[in-house]
C-alpha cells in the first residue's frame, strides 16, 4: 500500500538550463510504503541517476538499510565516482532493533528479521520496479552495524538460486550479539548446500566488531563456497567512522567493479 505522494527535486544544479536540460540531472524522490508484514510504514529516499545513465531498467538497484543515516554519504559517493545506480534507501521508522537482529544480547524486541525479509521480497520490489524500474538480476543490499547483521541473515536465510540479490555488503556486522545465532544461520546454510552464487562484502573496523567478523571470515573462508565472490576487509577507525570508506569500495565490489 503506497501512502504520501512523491516528492520529486533535482541534485546537482538548478532547474535546468540550455546547457544542463533536467533529463541531465540527477534527481530524488521521497515515498511511503506500509508493510503487511511488519505492521509499519516505511519512509523511502529514492535516488536516480540521470537520464544519460542509460535506461532505469537496465541500471542496478542498491538497497540501503538505515537510509535516515546512510543515504546523503551514499548519493555523494555514487555522484563523486559517477557510479550509475538507483538507490532505495529503506528509513527505519523507529523499528530497527526489531527488523535487523533476531533475539540478542544487547538490545530489545529482536526478532523481526524474517519478517523484513518478506517485506523486501513481497512487497518493496514490486513498488520500487514498477514505479522506477531497474534491473531484478542486479540488486545489491547494504547494511551498517545491526543492518551488516540483517545482510548476513537475508544472504543465509535464502537457498540457491533463490537469491534476492545479486550482492550482500555487510559493513561491521554487530554478530557479537548473537554469535551463536548468527553462525547457526551460516551452518545451516551450508549443511544444504556448499554453493553460493553471490558476491559477498564484509567489512569491520579496527575499533569496533573486528573480532567478531574476523571470526566469521574465518568461518566463511574455510566453507569453499562454489561461486561466491567473497571479500571481508578490515579499515583503519570506529564503528561508524569507517563508513566513508566503505561504501565507494563495497558498492564497486558489489557491481564487479563496473561504473
Amino acid at each position: 500500500m503506497l501512502c504520501v505522494a512523491a516528492v520529486m527535486s533535482g541534485c546537482g544544479g538548478g532547474g535546468g538550463t540550455p546547457d544542463t536540460p533536467a533529463t541531465a540531472q540527477s534527481t530524488r524522490e521521497y515515498r511511503s510504503l506500509a508493510s503487511v508484514h511488519t505492521g509499519t510504514v516505511y519512509p523511502l529516499s529514492v535516488y536516480l541517476p540521470p537520464a544519460s545513465a542509460g535506461p532505469r531498467g537496465s541500471l542496478p538497484v542498491i538497497y540501503l538499510l538505515d537510509g535516515d543515516s546512510w543515504f546523503e554519504p551514499l548519493v555523494a559517493s555514487l555522484e563523486s565516482t559517477r557510479t550509475r545506480a538507483v538507490v532505495v534507501a529503506i528509513h527505519t521508522a523507529g523499528q530497527r532493533n526489531r527488523d535487523f537482529v533476531p533475539a540478542n544480547s544487547c538490545t530489545a524486541n529482536g526478532g523481526g528479521q524474517a519478517a523484513f525479509l518478506a517485506f523486501l521480497r513481497n512487497e518493496l520490489f514490486a513498488f520500487i520496479e514498477t514505479s522506477f524500474g531497474g534491473d531484478p538480476g542486479r540488486r545489491l543490499l547494504f547494511g551498517h552495524s545491526h543492518g551488516g547483521t540483517f545482510v548476513l541473515f537475508a544472504l543465509f536465510a535464502q537457498a540457491p538460486g533463490t537469491h534476492a540479490f545479486a550482492a550482500y555488503l555487510s559493513s561491521e556486522a554487530s554478530i557479537a550479539c548473537a554469535t551463536d545465532t548468527v553462525h547457526g544461520w551460516e551452518r545451516d546454510y551450508a549443511n544444504a548446500s556448499r554453493r553460493l552464487p553471490v558476491r559477498l562484502h564484509l567489512s569491520f573496523a579496527t575499533e569496533g566488531n573486528a573480532a567478531a567478523n574476523r571470526a566469521l571470515d574465518a568461518v566463511m573462508t574455510g566453507r569453499g563456497y562454489e561461486q561466491l565472490v567473497y571479500q571481508a576487509k578490515g579499515y583503519v577507525g570506529t564503528h561508524s567512522g569507517i563508513i566513508t570508506q566503505v561504501l565507494p569500495e563495497a558498492v564497486a565490489f558489489g557491481l564487479g567493479d563496473s561504473r
